[in-house]
């Protein structure tokens, strides 16, 4: 049976999406600007190319069911009525005249998302999905060489799908693309009398956001964008006592990092994916004596891996994340504390990046330094870091490192102790 495809009427934007020569196609868009429509229809002509066999399998994903069922009963209602498609509602599968099946399916649990013959995906609402959800996507359509694309609303700059837009700057089988609302107008999709009315009903941060696709601050967000470029430039933040601050990790997916600060300025950072429980004892120590950092000035990350060090590294600094606060009492943890002190600083311009660094890195985890809801005693909290690895697709090593920096200056001065003062 010959079935004929006919294309419907596209603009010029979402032609250069569907027919990118990239294998990986990342789109961040305004809303109501046609892509779902033409990532429907990408899907469906892609299952009907003539290399297709029974079985071959087209997945739409989507964050949750209730999502994934819009994008199936779009399309179930265009080919529903022909009679030549086997539509099963209970699984959102429709299963096309030539055998192949262009299958709806659910974000939410990533264990689900690995399968055999795929060769085809579009990742809808990408940013509002767990990165795990990309990585079992990738992963699937290894075998077959498929397509995939990841659409969506800009989720923030930290966001993992935003992050991969980065990829496209080096790597040919990447293309990003950004489609605001006024590319729209231009193409007849939308009126302009209306984004202009939206424009005028909507608070600017949250009009360029939906309608023009740019970064914005979430209203969680600690650190402002402007104070993390300052970082750079801060040539007045002050030098001063030494100290080291050290996220401890010696396998898996989170990184050993150290960082080595003259006052409020980072001289030095040393990032290592693995390393071995005696070499962080010496690569601290060595150090410490060649940057003259006393024992008492090393904090560490005592939760977990770093716990070990305890016996090893006399005199240091353990850090415990979950500890009390010292003289913030609103503050869920000492970990918060430090992290709203840390914030307070950078703000104020009070740090300097003095060494080489990855600064989409370095604002990657920094936008992740946010409020988060108040805890069932009402305490101050910050994002928890299993939230920012969803939303990053890592461990946010490197700020964990740069908040313990703050642990100096909110503990106790013991110098001053036991010492009488005259007037």
């Amino acid at each position: 049976m010959n079935i004929i495809v006919e294309k419907p009427e596209l603009t010029n934007y979402q032609k250069d999406i569907l027919y990118s020569d990239s294998r990986f196609t990342i789109t961040e868009a305004s809303t109501k600007v046609g892509k779902t429509f033409s990532h429907i229809f990408w899907i469906y002509e892609r299952a009907h190319q003539s290399w297709n066999k029974v079985n071959y399998n087209h997945w739409w994903i989507a964050p949750v069911y209730a999502q994934a069922k819009i994008a199936f009963n779009r399309l179930r209602a265009i080919v529903g009525r022909s009679g030549l498609y086997k539509i099963n509602e209970s699984n959102l599968m429709i299963t096309c005249p030539n055998g192949a099946i262009i299958h709806f399916k659910s974000a939410d649990k990533p264990d689900n998302l690995f399968g055999e013959d795929v060769y085809s995906i579009v990742f809808d609402e990408a940013p509002r999905a767990k990165v795990d959800a990309f990585y079992a996507l990738r992963s699937t359509i290894t075998a077959t060489g498929g397509q995939m694309k990841l659409i969506g609303n800009f989720g923030g700059s930290a966001n993992w799908m935003h992050q991969l837009k980065e990829k496209a700057k080096t790597d040919k089988k990447y293309s990003y693309f950004k489609i605001t609302a006024w590319d729209a107008v231009r193409e007849g999709i939308l009126e302009e009398e209306e984004i202009l009315q939206a424009q005028r009903d909507l608070p600017p941060k949250i009009f360029k956001q939906l309608y023009l696709a740019e970064e914005q601050e979430s209203d969680d967000q600690l650190i402002s964008f402007n104070a993390m470029n300052d970082l750079f430039t801060n040539e007045f933040a002050l030098k001063g006592t030494k100290y080291i601050t050290a996220d401890i990790a010696l396998h898996g997916s989170d990184k050993f990092v150290v960082c080595v600060w003259d006052g409020w300025r980072l001289i030095e950072i040393t990032i290592i994916g693995k390393i071995e429980a005696p070499e962080v004892e010496k690569l601290l120590k060595d150090k410490a004596e060649k940057f003259e950092v006393m024992r008492s000035n090393i904090a560490y990350d005592a939760d977990g891996l770093g716990s070990f060090l305890r016996g090893y590294l006399k005199g240091a600094t353990p850090f415990n994340n979950g500890g009390k606060p010292i003289k913030g009492k609103t503050y869920k943890n000492l970990k918060t504390e430090c992290g709203y002190e840390f914030a307070k600083h950078i703000n104020a311009g009070g740090m300097k990046i003095d060494c080489d660094i990855d600064r989409t890195l370095v604002f990657k985890e920094l936008e992740c330094l946010q409020s988060y809801k108040l805890d069932d005693d009402g305490k101050i909290q910050l994002l928890p870091k299993a939230k920012i690895k969803e939303l990053i697709g890592h461990s946010p090593d490197i700020l964990d490192a740069f908040v313990m920096r703050s642990y100096f200056d909110v503990k106790p001065d013991r110098s001053q102790w036991g010492r009488s003062t005259t007037t």
